[in-house]
């Protein structure tokens, strides 16, 4: 059995699909097809149900996808066990939310690659949701999030929050008028996110509970696209507001509803415990992007 063959299935649970666990891992669909097998092979046992799709797990395969999950913790354990104040060494796998990328990454790519240059640096943009997915599953070692005071993590992580973090419903300048209701402006039909990001999930919320549809016009995940649609009138946007307050339209958008609807949110680092000499890389990543908060 060989650590290879356990990346293929944890690869393709991830995914329920062969050729992205493939892409994924770098490699070709017939070369996973291989590694499944060999693992199977290995156990004396059928691990996947292809006649199904997505792909699904069988019943022991469903066992067998756990144990190797524990199995790759302990295996990250024994990197682990390097001095924490040591110099981080090796791949340092890290998560970036999408709704800061476009405001922090660059500086804070620069200033990892400077402080720490034998750190084998790869950061992933993406939604909270699926970020999360992957730090569980070790395919990163942490990210950045954000989310409410009392965020609920897995017990097999570890959080820390980092700053407060305010958020913004925003529309073009000169659409809100004084005593309209976010449920009143929301008619005009939303510019966010796709699925999987929780400042949209956080307004589909509130909207719910004031018995409102949440009606999406444009679904992006470029937030200077975003506030450039808002801008021009195709819906309503949220966003946070050091985003909005670093943007040359800034002038063109206002905030709505800023009584009626602030919800509390914090930026959060989220790392697997006992990181070893890649935790201080860690906490320099989280607090560059931090520093580069209004």
């Amino acid at each position: 059995m060989r650590i290879d063959d356990i990346d293929a299935l944890l690869a393709v649970v991830q995914f329920s699909s062969l050729s992205q666990a493939a892409d994924h891992l770098g490699i070709t669909q017939s070369a996973i097809t291989r590694r499944l097998q060999s693992l199977e092979q290995s156990l004396g046992t059928r691990l996947l149900d292809r006649q199904t799709k997505p792909l699904r797990l069988t019943t022991v395969g469903q066992r067998v996808y756990q144990q190797c999950l524990t199995m790759k913790r302990e295996a990250r354990r024994l990197y682990a066990l390097a001095n924490e104040d040591g110099e981080a060494r090796g791949p340092l796998r890290l998560g970036l939310p999408q709704s800061l990328s476009e405001l922090c990454l660059s500086r804070t790519l620069a200033g990892l690659n400077a402080h720490s240059a034998e750190a084998d640096v790869t950061v992933s943009c993406g939604w909270g949701g699926q970020l999360l997915s992957r730090l569980e599953n070790l395919d990163l070692d942490a990210m950045l999030a954000i989310g409410p005071a009392n965020l609920t993590i897995p017990d097999t992580l570890r959080a820390t929050r980092l700053r407060p973090l305010a958020v913004g419903v925003i529309v073009r300048q000169g659409v809100f008028s004084e005593g309209m209701t976010l449920s009143e402006v929301a008619r005009l039909g939303w510019v966010v996110n796709p699925e999987g990001c929780g400042l949209r999930a956080g307004v589909i919320r509130y909207l719910e509970q004031q018995g409102s549809p949440f009606k999406v016009n444009v679904e992006s995940a470029g937030i200077h696209l975003q506030l450039q649609l808002v801008a021009n009138g195709a819906g309503v946007g949220i966003v946070p507001l050091a985003v909005l307050e670093n943007s040359p339209l800034r002038e063109s958008l206002q905030v709505i509803a800023s009584e009626e609807y602030c919800p509390e949110n914090y930026l959060w680092l989220l790392s697997a415990p006992d990181q070893g000499n890649l935790a201080p890389a860690i906490r320099q990543f989280a607090q560059l992007v931090s520093e580069q908060l209004p």
